[in-house]
């Protein structure tokens, strides 16, 4: 490999739990990866939990445009350090495994970091997809760029796999502490708050937002909302960005009293329910009360 080959060369973390039922989609991942031209796109694969299918782990295994690791525990935050830690190029990225990168995405990156040395990393904009079609996940980059913490408190601007950084600059440490769920937002505040970010109002990435077995419409989700609150409140925030995420518990823990009323657990419905009231802001669930005197009244 030729040095300039070797100095535009790009590690894609891409991790999975390599389930049967996704395999097409984590196929169709990896295949955006290895199309992108004008760099040298180096797939790692980490497959992450015991729920990996065994033809698909094969499958994966003989591919040789990739790197495979395997660890027993399903867990996004240890995938992603695990394949932080396998990077031996200049630059890194990540991309979720039912997600896909446009044409030129790595290239586009690459460039921006290459003629802006004193930038730690990239983010660019990215279409979030579902089944009313596409739509940009920034409305306006220059808000953002200009405040990025606070710009997140209105919405989430960063997209899994749309940023990439400088191998560097930038460690294995951008993942300590990352929560199971919620990732994004602490990746983007982890970045917003320790390196230098130079965004690009150029879409690079498709989010699937109504893919099978995703993550983030699981019971999980719900259930750890309140501990990935508060694994966020640990970052060096301001305070006012502080005081937004703190209100944010009482409505996490709202979320995980609903289930267990839905599931019928009304022990741990009035749990959740005391603990939101508790939280900045909980007064607004006062009303809910009502529903579980109702639901302990019928049982």
């Amino acid at each position: 490999m030729s040095a300039m080959a070797e100095a535009r060369t790009v590690s894609v973390i891409v991790p999975t739990r390599a389930l049967r039922q996704r395999g097409a989609l984590l196929r169709r991942a990896l295949d955006s990866v290895s199309a992108q031209e004008a760099v040298c796109a180096v797939p790692l694969v980490v497959i992450n939990g015991p729920d990996r299918d065994p033809e698909l782990t094969r499958e994966l295994h003989a591919d040789r445009r990739l790197r495979v690791a395997t660890l027993e525990q399903a867990d996004l935050p240890t995938a992603l350090r695990a394949g932080r830690e396998m990077v031996q190029t200049n630059w890194f990225t990540e991309l979720d495994d039912d997600d896909v990168l446009l044409p030129g995405a790595l290239a586009v990156r690459v460039q921006a970091l290459e003629e802006r040395p004193e930038f730690d990393a990239v983010v660019t904009n990215g279409f979030r997809r579902d089944a009313a079609g596409d739509a940009l996940s920034i409305d306006d980059v220059r808000i953002v760029e200009q405040d990025p913490v606070r710009a997140l408190l209105r919405h989430n601007w960063l997209l899994p796999g749309a940023w990439l950084c400088r191998t560097d600059t930038v460690g294995p440490g951008l993942f300590e502490g990352m929560p199971r769920f919620r990732e994004c937002t602490y990746l983007a505040l982890r970045l917003a708050t320790s390196y230098r970010i130079k965004f690009l109002d150029c879409p690079t990435v498709v989010w699937h937002a109504d893919t099978p077995l995703s993550e983030s419409k699981s019971r999980g989700y719900v259930i750890c909302g309140v501990a990935a609150l508060r694994r966020i409140l640990e970052l060096d925030l301001p305070s006012d960005v502080r005081a937004q995420f703190r209100t944010s518990i009482s409505n996490a823990c709202n979320a995980i009293a609903d289930l267990h009323l839905k599931e019928g657990n009304l022990k741990k419905a009035w749990d959740w329910h005391l603990q939101s009231l508790r939280e900045p802001g909980g007064w607004r669930y006062l009303p809910y009360t009502r529903l579980l005197v109702y639901a302990l009244r019928k049982s």
